[in-house]
């Protein structure tokens, strides 16, 4: 079932039930109004009854002739009868109309055991329902005062009143409201049926739409996105969020075929060299020193492709994996210095200069891979920040806070400001770089980052033209930690660089 009929249904569902519920409410308010209002009329009917019977202390004297009597004399349907017996169940006197009714005639004399006042619900020989009620008029108790016996006297020593009203008009009428009620409330529920389906469907129009959108994007295409819904509600907040959500996406997918594309040409170049190589090495006889040369020139570049594909498949490690093996407690201003201590110097290179403070600096890391992230920002900067002067290069190490900070800075031309932002990205070489034929890939500074975010910390870059590069590694610092150093790990890592 589609989102417009489940909510729909759901509705229409809710909607029936306040129907019935409503309905039903009704009608037995109106059964209670209309039953009470009989009861009242039968009620009254017997103290007009009593009001023209004349009470003795020994006897009830009845005398309609001295008082004229109204009850059942109206027209209609709806009218009252009465009936009036003696101490021996004898009809003394009734209602004109009580003969229109001749089963209920019968019925009156041979009622049950009745409480005074009493009401009850009777149908008679002909199946019409009345309302009757009976009264019992006894004498008044006198101090002194002796009944007369059954029989003797002029008077009965009780009279027996007895009112009937019909409840066929009260029942018609209950009748003729439920059948309202229901056809009321299924001509409600019907319309509401074919308007709710049909604003279901201009509620959700916006969403098909999106859905269709949704449908129709390519990730090749660029600026792919949803459709705008238009409506100024919940669903264009939905939609701006997943169109950048998608554009996030289409940064990422970017990306990663940038990636692909520069680690295949990567690949495709050192692979395509050393096999050039090796075919003309074999392609006729060649002396020793000859042979010696060209594997020489083949090992150099197979280890460029191992260097490669190692960093290629570090980069591939998910970065939510930051949980890394050997992670140890390093005193930073002791390591920083111990390593640059045991880092060989190429020829032509600039001095390094190391500025660290004498209070100890404490972090949590993996020894060998701080090792390459600090030898990949020294090699970006000898080979990036050449100037005229060859100045040098200065590592500090310090504390901000509860921060560990780990720098290098170069003295070179800088980077453009249109560069800065992707320095970071795999592959990604500056103009500049390629211009001078700076020899990289354009992995090191990508491993830089990875290995800071594996660590827990972070790394960003400040430059301009001119005014050389300051590269900051910042990691937390640990609480309640044995600093130690591990220069082995530290320089295992020569042989991944």
């Amino acid at each position: 079932m589609s989102l417009t009929g489940r909510f729909s249904a759901l509705f229409l569902a809710a909607l029936a039930a306040a129907l019935l519920i409503f309905s039903t409410a009704l009608w037995v308010s109106a059964r209670v109004y209309l039953e009470r209002r009989v009861r009242d009329r039968v009620t009254a009917a017997l103290a007009i009854l009593a009001a023209a019977a004349e009470i003795h202390s020994e006897s009830v004297e009845w005398e309609p002739h001295e008082r004229t009597i109204e009850l059942g004399q109206e027209s209609g349907s709806n009218r009252l009868r009465w009936m009036v017996l003696d101490d021996r169940g004898r009809r003394v006197d009734h209602s004109s109309n009580l003969e229109d009714a001749p089963g209920l005639a019968a019925e009156l004399p041979r009622l049950g055991p009745l409480e005074d006042r009493d009401h009850r619900r009777l149908v008679d020989a002909e199946g019409a329902s009345w309302r009757v009620a009976r009264r019992v008029l006894r004498p008044a108790d006198r101090p002194g005062a002796v009944p007369a016996q059954d029989g003797e006297g002029p008077f009965p020593p009780y009279l027996v009143l007895i009112a009937c009203a019909p409840l066929g008009p009260t029942e018609a009428t209950l009748a003729a409201l439920a059948g309202l009620l229901a056809a009321l409330s299924a001509g409600i529920w019907l319309a509401s049926a074919l308007l709710c389906r049909g604003l279901s469907r201009r509620a959700l129009r916006p969403l098909s739409r999106m859905v269709e959108s949704a449908r129709g994007l390519d990730a090749s295409e660029p600026g792919w996105s949803l459709a705008e819904a238009g409506t100024g509600d919940e669903l264009d907040d939905l939609g701006r969020a997943f169109n950048e959500l998608l554009e996030r996406l289409h940064v990422a997918y970017e990306r990663q075929r940038r990636f692909s594309g520069d680690a295949s040409h990567q690949l495709r170049t050192p692979l395509t060299i050393l096999i050039g190589q090796l075919q003309v090495a074999l392609r006729y006889e060649r002396s020793g020193e000859d042979y010696r040369r060209a594997l020489t020139s083949a090992l150099g570049r197979a280890e460029q492709l191992a260097r490669i594909v190692e960093a290629l498949l570090f980069l591939s490690r998910p970065e939510a994996e930051a949980g890394l093996p050997g992670v140890e407690p390093i005193e930073l201003n002791a390591w920083a210095a111990e390593h640059l201590a045991s880092r060989p110097k190429a020829p032509g290179e600039p001095a390094i200069v190391h500025e660290g403070g004498t209070d100890p600096i404490g972090i949590r890391a993996h020894p060998g891979l701080l090792g390459q992230l600090l030898d990949n920002l020294l090699d970006n900067a000898v080979k990036y920040g050449k100037s005229e002067s060859n100045a040098e290069v200065t590592v500090e190490t310090r504390r901000e806070g509860d921060e560990a900070v780990l720098s290098v800075a170069d003295r070179g031309p800088g980077i453009a400001p249109e560069d800065l932002p992707h320095i970071f990205e795999p592959f990604y070489r500056s103009t500049l770089a390629r211009r001078r034929g700076t020899v990289g890939v354009g992995l090191g500074l990508a491993i830089v980052k990875r290995i800071a975010t594996a660590c827990g910390g972070s790394v960003s870059a400040t430059s301009g033209p001119g005014r050389g590069t300051r590269f900051e590694a910042r990691f937390s610092i640990a609480v309640n930690s044995s600093p130690v150093i591990d220069r082995s790990e530290a320089l295992a890592v020569e042989s991944s660089r």
